[in-house]
């Protein structure tokens, strides 16, 4: 099997399709961004809030433990320093400011790492810990004129803002996860808060979250570059995976392909851990709680279809969120091929729409309309649904479905929703929360229409990241093959 040789030929297989790119070590850098995108950034927070700004930043802890920093504190300096804090204030607050409180980080020594040589202690501290410290060349690298050790934000708080007005605090930019029943752990962000709120007695403290995601929605050239790469990095995963598959593989095995080339190309981390299911287990990801969306551990089956949501790489933190569909045995049976260009006519019809001052909900409903004229009943009027609804089958925000009768001959379920065909991405997998604004050049969003047919046990989605320019769209992440042709050429490459 080519599995049980995957890690001895996968350096061969994958070597002549590798992209062009710095190597990991090459794309590091202190901040992702020239200084004054951050720069600029800040100043037009500054211009909407009219206040001090005092924005944390923190490792946020994701999917799998993962930790990464946070986006809106990225979004503003570019730094991924832990526990930094920045703080702004404007030209009419009693002087245009801004500080970067950054920790100082002690240097471990002694027996407890084996670091007797100084030598080995030289190397690990300079050449291993690339982290930001208080100093002339933190305010070089990030454009901010003045740094400071993080001990001292706290006690110069009430200085700083003169202890009168409003002061804008971005607190958290995402939902905290519990069991039910428990409340959320307290956060750093959470504390810091709570300590502002004290050192500044009666001052107003104002939340800053939604104006700094407002701003993120908007990609400049630097963030579409980002999205591209990243973009193409999950591509190039995706034709391996379908390369390499075959009947006898389980899940886990095809995300470990896809990872191997996203870490090869340089990707530090993914934007969400690869979701990987096959026959049966694909159907059950919408039909049973998302929990088990995460499930890898089918032996997939000639005849399968294997259906892959891949946030793989990220690039700059900027990140990617493609889906396929294909044949484990690398053709399609009739029936999966005819359902399957089906979803493929939703989606094109959906990203036909897709222009400057259309709206998401015009993709959703030129969608739906694709699956009308081939059977699918609507449970709802289409045109007359507003952004807080969905069209279909398939309620959001849950990931319940509900039963109906569809495609003529068997139960067929129709994914179509404004959480559902399209989300904005970018320095988050789902990146801003308004689907009602009419769209601009520089959005990033999926299109991602899913029909599900329980009876025959297939599950088919097609996800593309998708900007939208002066004049229409571009698909970022074109270079994942998603027709049936593209798909089959390279399977049978096997």
């Amino acid at each position: 099997m080519k599995s049980t040789i995957l890690v001895a030929t996968l350096a061969a297989v994958v070597a002549p399709f590798a992209l062009a790119r710095p190597t990991p070590v090459e794309a590091q850098s202190d901040v992702a961004f020239p200084p004054e995108v951050y720069s600029e950034r800040r100043a037009r927070l500054l211009d909407r809030l009219k206040a001090p700004v005092i924005v944390p930043g923190e490792y946020m802890i994701r999917h799998g433990g993962e930790k990464r920093q946070d986006p809106n504190f990225f979004y503003l300096t570019g730094v991924e320093s832990p526990y930094a804090v920045l703080y702004m204030e404007p030209a009419a607050a009693g002087g245009a400011r801004e500080i970067l409180f950054l920790p100082e980080h002690r240097q471990f020594a002694g027996a407890q790492y084996s670091f007797q040589d100084p030598r080995l202690l030289d190397a690990a501290w300079n050449r291993l810990i690339r982290r930001l410290e208080p100093g002339p060349a933190a305010e070089e690298a990030t454009g901010i004129a003045e740094t400071a050790p993080l001990s001292d934000f706290v006690p110069r708080l009430r200085d700083l803002t003169r202890g009168e007005g409003t002061v804008y605090f971005a607190g958290e930019s995402g939902e905290l996860y519990a069991p039910p029943g428990l409340s959320p752990p307290q956060t750093h962000r959470q504390q810091l808060e709570a300590s502002v709120a004290e050192a500044l007695g009666g001052i107003e403290l104002a939340d800053a979250t939604s104006a700094i995601e407002r701003m993120r929605v908007i990609k400049d050239a630097h963030e579409i570059d980002a999205l591209r790469t990243a973009a193409e990095i999950s591509a190039a995963g995706l034709v391996e995976a379908m390369r390499q598959i075959e009947p006898g593989m389980n899940d886990l095995e095809v995300a470990g392909i896809m990872e191997w080339v996203w870490k090869r190309e340089g990707s530090p981390r993914p934007a969400f851990p690869p979701i990987v299911a096959s026959g049966p287990d694909a159907v059950s990801l919408f039909t049973i709680r998302s929990e088990n969306y995460n499930s890898v551990d089918r032996v997939m089956q000639d005849g399968d279809l294997v259906f892959i949501d891949y946030g793989a790489a990220e690039w700059a933190m900027y990140g990617s969120d493609i889906c396929r569909t294909f044949p484990v045995s690398g053709r399609f049976t009739e029936e999966q091929r005819r359902l399957y260009e089906i979803v493929l006519e939703a989606q094109r019809a959906a990203i036909a729409e897709v222009r400057p001052g259309a709206s998401i909900l015009d993709a959703i409903r030129a969608a739906a309309r694709v699956y009308q004229a081939h059977g699918l009943e609507a449970n709802e009027d289409i045109d007359a649904m507003g952004a807080d609804r969905v069209w279909g089958l398939m309620p959001s925000p849950t990931h319940y479905l509900t039963q109906g009768r569809g495609l003529t001959q068997y139960t067929a379920v129709a994914g179509l929703g404004v959480r559902d065909i399209g989300h904005h991405i970018g320095l988050e997998a789902t990146d801003g929360r308004d689907y009602s604004t009419p769209l601009e050049p520089g959005m990033v969003f999926t299109v991602e229409p899913k029909l599900y047919a329980p009876d025959l046990e297939i599950a088919i989605m097609i996800e593309d990241v998708i900007l939208v320019t002066e004049t229409g769209s571009e698909n970022l992440s074109a270079s994942a093959p998603r027709t049936v042709a593209e798909i089959e050429r390279i399977m049978g490459a096997n």
